[in-house]
C-alpha cells in the first residue's frame, strides 16, 4: 500500500474487499466511469459514480513523484470534500499487469459462446474488461 498524507490536495483511496490498495494525496485523479472518463481536481463537486473497467490515473502532488496507475473492474467512486474513494472488486497496479496474461484473458473471453440475453451481456462486459486490462498492460511498457 502506498501512503502519503499532508499538504493541500485530493486524498485518493482505492479499496477492495480485501485491502486498501492505495492511499495518497494527489493533484488530479482520472476515473473510468461506466459511461466514460471523468477527471477530478481540487474543489470538485461531490458525486457518486459507477465505475467501468479501465485505468485510474493519479497525478502526484509532489514534484518528481511518478503518477500512480491502477486497473479497476467495476465498483463505485465517491467524490466529496477533496477525497476520492474508489471501491472496487479488482484493483491491480498498472505495472503489475502482465500483457501476455491480459491478451490470453481477452482471447479466452472472445472464444466463449454465450446463449441468452444475460449470458451475452455478461460476455460483452467480460470482453470490455479484458480489453481495458490489455490496454493498461500496453501503456505500462
Amino acid at each position: 500500500m502506498q501512503t502519503s498524507r499532508g499538504g493541500r490536495g485530493i486524498q485518493c483511496v482505492v479499496v477492495t474487499p480485501e485491502t486498501t490498495v492505495f492511499d495518497m494525496t494527489a493533484e488530479f485523479v482520472s476515473l473510468p466511469l461506466y459511461d466514460g472518463q471523468r477527471g477530478v481536481g481540487l474543489g470538485h463537486a461531490a458525486f457518486i459514480g459507477r465505475l467501468g473497467a479501465g485505468e485510474v490515473r493519479v497525478t502526484s502532488k509532489q514534484a518528481g513523484t511518478p503518477a500512480a496507475r491502477f486497473f479497476v473492474q467495476g465498483g463505485f467512486v465517491e467524490v466529496a470534500h477533496d477525497t476520492v474513494t474508489v471501491i472496487t472488486q479488482r484493483a491491480i497496479a498498472a505495472d503489475a499487469v502482465d500483457g501476455q496474461d491480459a491478451r490470453r484473458e481477452l482471447e479466452q473471453v472472445q472464444s466463449t459462446k454465450a446463449v441468452g440475453e444475460e449470458a451475452i451481456e455478461a460476455r460483452l462486459a467480460a470482453a470490455d474488461a479484458a480489453r481495458a486490462l490489455a490496454r493498461t498492460a500496453s501503456r505500462s511498457r
